[in-house]
């Protein structure tokens, strides 16, 4: 999950009354913007000097980054590591491989990775490494922005290995979460594009909007790439930039699951960790092919709601995706599996 306590923190130093702060967070207000949050991170780390600035980490990447991984055969997952002189007995080098990459103050041994790790192998014939970089996702937002280049630098080394070992990176598939779902852009911007498929799980939007394109997941970065938005303008992205985007609700906070009765800063804390997390809930949940979210190619969520696009193709979330390219709007409900 998401936490936003740095957010309202700064905004608090800022003497910003709760009528103020809910009326920053509404989509229907002109200060809603898509570097909103880029503003008030800009204005915690400049001004607020919420940040220390001692936070260099001369570790070496294999002693804060853990791959572990297993496949459809083997689904004890085992840490692994390039040049791994054991590789046999994790990965299996006739399957292909999918990467899950978790985010900010998270770790691989969260609930919703372990659990999609497991549903990759339980739905697919494949590899599975599930990328552990919770120590470096432990600093302060502003630092753990910079630390994604070290984990997308010993991912692309990691993969580099298992390309030689005879998978190729057309088999390659990163599914990544938040910050996850940026350095999975990353690693797909170091090969050049040639990377299978990604998924990017309502990516990071604070301090990547408008970043270059080395740096943010877009859809050059792989042979396809979907993301799903579901907290646009606060933790996600605004603007989808994959080749599919699924917005769920718009994309919008608060997703259904995610209202509460109560206002204030809390609240509103709750309504974008929440919504931020439905992505790869959602995501998870479309593996398994009895769960169906359906999307509906339009250009804008309100012509969608308005029923003028209900002639346009439709597509499914997730990996079954028909690939048809756009932008693709559906609503879920508030109790799982979430399907209308």
């Amino acid at each position: 999950m998401w936490p936003v306590i740095i957010v309202l923190t700064s905004t608090i130093s800022l003497n910003l009354a709760d009528s103020r702060l809910l009326h920053l967070f509404s989509n229907s207000s002109e200060d809603y913007k898509p570097h909103l949050l880029d503003n008030v991170f800009s204005l915690a780390y400049n001004e607020s000097n919420l940040f220390a600035t001692d936070y260099e980490d001369d570790a070496p990447a294999n002693e804060t980054i853990t791959f572990l991984c297993g496949n459809s055969n083997s689904r004890d997952l085992q840490p692994t590591i390039p040049n791994d002189s054991d590789l046999s007995s994790k990965i299996d080098t006739s399957l292909p491989v999918m990467f899950v990459t978790h985010g900010w103050l998270s770790s691989a041994q969260v609930a919703w990775v372990q659990v999609t790790g497991q549903d990759l192998l339980t739905f697919f014939d494949t590899n599975v490494c599930l990328v552990n970089w919770e120590q470096l996702a432990a600093y302060p937002y502003v630092i753990a922005v910079s630390k994604t280049l070290i984990v997308s630098g010993y991912m692309t080394e990691f993969i580099r290995f298992l390309e030689a070992s005879g998978i190729p990176l057309s088999e390659v598939t990163l599914v990544g979460h938040s910050l996850g779902a940026q350095i999975s852009g990353q690693v797909g911007y170091n090969f050049r594009g040639q990377i299978g498929q990604i998924f990017g799980l309502d990516p990071a939007g604070p301090l990547f909007t408008g970043a270059p394109s080395s740096f943010r997941l877009e859809k050059t970065d792989a042979e396809y790439v979907q993301m799903i938005l579901t907290s646009r303008g606060t933790a996600g992205v605004f603007f989808g930039e994959g080749h599919d985007n699924f917005l769920p609700n718009g994309g919008f906070v608060p997703q259904p699951n995610c209202v509460t009765r109560e206002s204030g800063d809390t609240d509103i804390a709750y309504q974008i960790t929440c919504s931020h997390s439905q992505a790869h809930v959602l995501f998870r949940l479309s593996l398994n092919p009895d769960i169906v979210y359906l999307g509906q190619q339009c250009s804008s969520y309100s012509l969608y709601l308005d029923g003028r696009c209900s002639s346009n193709p439709v597509s499914k979330l997730g990996v079954y995706s028909d690939r048809l390219g756009g932008n693709f709007y559906l609503k879920t409900s508030p109790d799982p599996p979430y399907t209308v």
